[in-house]
């Protein structure tokens, strides 16, 4: 089973804000982006899983209407129209958020005081923001939904890709617990905003077909 993991476009507020959890806008060029992603994804996943924050809902309701397959008939002379559409499903899972930064929700990582951020860039695995996540129980969390719900899909007959439309934070999350990674080195792993990162599951194997595409 081919499952194709998604990264949200770009966001206007920049990597300059600890925007975690909090639902921010996208860029104006969000449409392009939504394009070429189309271009380079399958036209038949059989269910597209999403974080259900708006920067992920959005993109992955676009991507369910403009893959919606579809058999076109002959209405009139010179018309068509589209009979049994076939629309993915969208599931949202709240486990698919981004890590939340707590009490620095929307501060720009500059206002922040060194004497709080460094303990936590130093361990960030281990330390949690203030009323906020650690990355072990990002990954917790992010594994769990991975048992759940993909690990039953790949025990189907369905040769249909999984869609995940998420954040960079789950699917590095992801990508460690494929990998067997390090969590302390997650960050070392690059990925672009409204980027693609493909895996094949088969049984208990995975192969990664292709990282930040």
């Amino acid at each position: 089973m081919d499952i194709y993991l998604i990264r949200h476009t770009e966001v206007s507020v920049g990597r300059s804000i600890a925007y975690g959890q909090t639902d921010v806008d996208l860029t104006d060029t969000y449409e392009e982006q939504r394009e070429r992603l189309v271009a380079h994804l399958p036209n038949d996943p059989a269910v597209i899983f999403s974080s259900p924050l708006n920067r992920c809902r959005r993109l992955a309701e676009d991507l369910a209407s403009a893959l919606t397959q579809g058999s076109p008939i002959e209405t009139a002379p010179g018309q068509t129209a589209v009979v049994d559409a076939h629309r993915p499903k969208v599931q949202y899972d709240d486990r698919l958020k981004e890590i939340h930064f707590g009490d620095w929700e929307m501060t720009p990582w500059a206002d922040i005081g060194r004497e709080a951020l460094d303990p936590w860039m130093a361990d960030f695995v281990n330390v949690p923001t203030p009323n906020g996540e650690n990355f072990q129980i990002l990954f917790e969390r992010v594994a769990a939904f991975w048992t759940e719900q993909i690990l039953p899909l790949a025990e189907t007959t369905t040769s249909q890709p999984v869609f995940i439309v998420s954040h960079g934070g789950v699917i590095r999350a992801l990508l460690c617990l494929f990998l067997d990674l390090s969590l302390q080195n997650a960050y070392r792993i690059n990925l672009d905003y409204g980027a693609v990162t493909k895996l094949t599951l088969t049984g208990s194997a995975y192969t990664i077909q292709y990282i930040n595409r």
